[in-house]
Formats: C-alpha cells, structure tokens, sequence
C-alpha cells in the first residue's frame, strides 16, 4: 500500500536496509502529510471495504468464513482505529521476541549488518519523529502474544484460534493467570505516569501476592481508595520527581552561570592579552569596548537552551525521587509482610522492570520475571549482565536470573476467551440435555465474541466517506477524477 502512494519515494529493493527504511520514511511521510497517525489504518480499512459485495441498496455486506491479515502496524491510533470499526472482531497479535532474536533473524534473513540490524529495531521500536513509527507502545495493546519460535508458534496460534472460536475447555495457563492478576491489580494505581503491575507466583502456578505502583501508606502496603487521609500524589497535585528533577537542572544551570565569564572577568581577560601584546588602551576605551560587545551578545550561555539540553539529558531518565512504590517492590514487600518466601518464585509484570527493581528482584531469589511492555528507561540489562538474562536458555551452568517476553492470551482478552459468565461474547456450553460432555466440531462454533455486522459496515462507510479526499491526496488522485466522482 505505501508504494502506491504519490509520496515521492522512492523504493530501491536491491537493499533490504535501504527498502525498510524506504517504506518506514513511507509511513512517516503519511502520517505527516495527512497530520492523521492512523492514515495507514483507514487505507487498510478502505481496502477491506472495497472487497465486499453489495446489496440491492448498495450497501456493503459482511462476507462469512472470511478473515483479513493486515502486516503490520506500527501506531497505537492505527489499533484504536480498528478496534473502533470492528470491535470485538479485531485480534492484535504481538510477536514476543527479545533483541537477540530480532537480531539474527534481520541479519541470516534479510542480509543487512549488525549495525543496520540495530538501527532498524530502534527506529521501529519508537522514534522521535511525532509522526514517527512506536511500535513498542503498539505491541503492549496485543491480545495474544506469540513466540516466534519454529518450535512453538504453530501451536500457539492455534490453541488461539481455538480460543476465538470458542473452544469451551481452552483453560488460562499458569503464566496467563499470573498475568492477569498482575493487570488487574495495575488498575488500583493512581499514578500520573503509568499503571504497573505485578504478580509473584511459585512454579506451580499458585499466586502469593500481587502489586502495583503507588504511594505507600503509613500504616503499611499502598494507600487504598477511600483511606482517610488519602495522601497520594493526585490529592497533592505534584509529581515530586518531576519536580526534584527541575530542582537539580536548576542547580546545575547556576552552577554553569557562576562558571561563565562575567561582564568584569571578560574585561580582566582582554586586558591580559593586550598586554601581552604590549598594547596599552585607555580604561575608557576597553571599559567600552566590552559593554558594547555585552550589548550584541548579552550572555555567553543562554540560559533557555542550556536548560533544555540538561533536561532532555539522561537527567531525564531518573526515577529516585518518586514517591511511589514499584509494582515489583509492592508483591516483594507484600510477601515480607507476610512471611512468605520469594526464593524460587516466579515474578510477573506488565512493565519490563527498572534498574532499582531489578536489583531488588535478584537480591530476593526470585528465579524467572515475566514481562509485557518494554522499558527502554531501564538501564537493568546494562547495569546487572552478570546476574540477568533476556531469554530463558538452559545453558549448562549459567545461574542468570531470565527476563523474558510473556506469551500467552493478553490480559486484556482474558475474561472473553476464559470466563463463561463474564465474557462479553456468547455463552459456552459444555454439556447436552443429558449433561453429557460436548465439545462441538469446529466447524460448528462460530467466533466466541459476535460481530455486529451493521454497525461495523457503517462504520467503514463513514470512515470512508470522512477521509476520502486525504486518501485521494496520498494516492495523487487528479482532481477531475475527484469531480467525476
């Protein structure tokens, strides 16, 4: 679809690096043009609309045993999109794989160097253009997570589709139980940042404790809903690392202040070198020969644009002075609360941990961490290689603690696909008039959560009609066509 577009791009495939960061600037060039961040998703959605049949009043009609694959998305307004149009229809798949794997399968599949392996996934994980590809923030929002692994996908994918298609004894895995309980309890937080949670599991899949981030109470764990007083950071109003963190920039830009020359020091400067160079000015001259230059050039560090640079430093990645408690920290306090030993369990997280979890996680005997959403602010891989590792290989010997991606149903999809009264799809059974035990033929089960045909056929009519003329602009659609239509 890129390649179609009057972009002015153009797509050399001699090169697969040079051809992927062709259709990347593609999808930039897209997003900015239009100043819509989920074009690619109404073009894709216009494309799936073109492919129905129409009734006797021209209107689109749902086409049945029909599944469309869209490849892939890398906005998470191109996921809301979707979800908006086909609700309960769409399925986000997320491909769990670590950096290594990425890595080789770049370099042994599609030929392109360490370095440009590496440039690519940075840039496709998310980057600073605003209209630029986030695939990370993207990834998160998947309902299943599979492991591109030749061993294990096929089975994955299609314990999956079983699940879709409502298979009624498809029960959660330890690690997707855990995992939800590790999303359900992020929802207790109140922090403006992010809601993180976290589970701790023994291997046998039994949960001891749970945790979330937010600000600890004085009478122990986290402050509750409806706690009296309620002292969390939303009833004062202040982010205090945030506000910590301006306080040191400041403190560093008076210190460069002090360390700049002066009106006075410039002055004992040049008078230094015009003796040197046996040149002797009156006092008045050279008095005025600096005030005047002070006048075209106030000051020798400008204090706007030093401010910026040392507040988009790595200054910015700090964390010390927040005054909530980690998701991870919360489950490990919580079991020292109450006499529960860690050592040999199972740590489950939403968010990949930080540096000072991560400490604290290895301290504690924790032995593998499951997690979701990256975080790149986590200098933990860097800081801890000789305690972690980021995947789950028994190498003989190696005792590293593994951090690996979760795989599984997302937590987000676990009540639709598990729960036979909680699921806002059809209701499962699982046994006849005879209370025989049924499970139906395939063939026979339609998809667990129903689709409204209308609603999503006039949602992809109004989409259409909405962005027609964007699309027609991207597409380099002459004006007359436009009129003659």
């Amino acid at each position: 679809m890129l390649r179609s577009l009057d972009l002015g791009i153009t797509f050399d495939a001699a090169s697969q690096f040079e051809l992927s960061q062709a259709l990347i600037k593609a999808g930039n060039c897209s997003r900015e043009k239009t100043d819509e961040d989920s074009i690619l998703a109404v073009l894709a959605i216009s494309k799936i609309a073109e492919t129905r049949v129409l009734d006797d009043d021209k209107d689109g009609m749902p086409r049945e045993r029909v599944a469309h694959l869209v490849r892939s998305l890398k906005r998470a307004e191109e996921v809301a999109l979707f979800r908006d149009v086909y609700r309960s229809g769409f399925y986000l798949v997320g491909i769990a794989n670590n950096n290594d794997i990425e890595h080789t399968y770049l370099r042994e599949q599609k030929g392109v160097t360490r370095e440009q392996a590496e440039a690519l996934i940075q840039r496709d994980a998310r980057e600073d253009d605003s209209h630029g590809q986030r695939m990370r923030d993207t990834f998160s929002l998947s309902d299943v997570f599979i492991q591109a692994d030749e061993n294990h996908y096929r089975s994955q994918v299609a314990r999956f589709l079983e699940l879709v298609f409502g298979h009624p004894y498809i029960t959660p895995s330890r690690e997707e139980h855990a995992m939800f309980l590790a999303y359900a309890s992020a929802a207790r937080s109140a922090q403006p940042g992010r809601q993180v949670g976290a589970a701790i599991a023994s291997p046998e899949g039994d949960v001891v404790a749970v945790g979330m981030n937010e600000v600890p109470s004085p009478v122990g764990g986290l402050y509750w809903e409806g706690d009296l007083p309620d002292d969390r950071d939303h009833e004062r109003g202040i982010d205090s690392n945030a506000q910590h963190r301006d306080a040191i920039v400041s403190s560093i830009l008076c210190g460069l202040n002090h360390s700049v020359l002066n009106r006075e020091r410039v002055k004992e400067f040049i008078r230094d070198i015009v003796s040197e160079l046996h040149l002797e000015p009156a006092e008045d001259d050279l008095d005025r020969a600096v005030k005047d230059a002070f006048k075209k050039q106030p000051a020798l560090l400008d204090e706007s644009k030093a401010r910026e640079a040392i507040a988009n430093s790595e200054l910015k990645q700090i964390t010390e002075y927040g005054r909530a408690v980690h998701g991870e920290m919360d489950a490990l306090l919580t079991c020292a609360r109450l006499g529960i030993s860690v050592k040999g369990k199972y740590l489950f997280v939403t968010t990949f941990p930080c540096h000072n979890c991560t400490r604290h996680i290895i301290a504690s005997g924790i032995e593998k961490v499951f997690y979701i959403e990256p975080y790149p602010k986590s200098k933990a891989p860097d800081l801890h290689r000789d305690s972690i590792k980021l995947d789950d290989r028994d190498v003989k010997g190696d005792k590293r603690i593994p951090f690996v991606p979760f795989v599984g149903i997302g937590p987000c999809r676990y009540l639709d696909f598990f729960s036979l009264q909680l699921s806002s799809g059809r209701e499962i059974t699982r046994k006849d008039g005879q209370n025989r035990l049924i499970v139906p033929e395939k063939t026979d089960r339609p998809p667990r959560v129903p689709m409204v045909p209308l609603s999503f056929l006039e949602r992809e009519a109004r989409l259409q009609s909405e962005f027609k003329d964007v699309v027609w602009k991207l597409q380099g659609v002459p004006p007359e066509t436009k009129a003659a239509d």
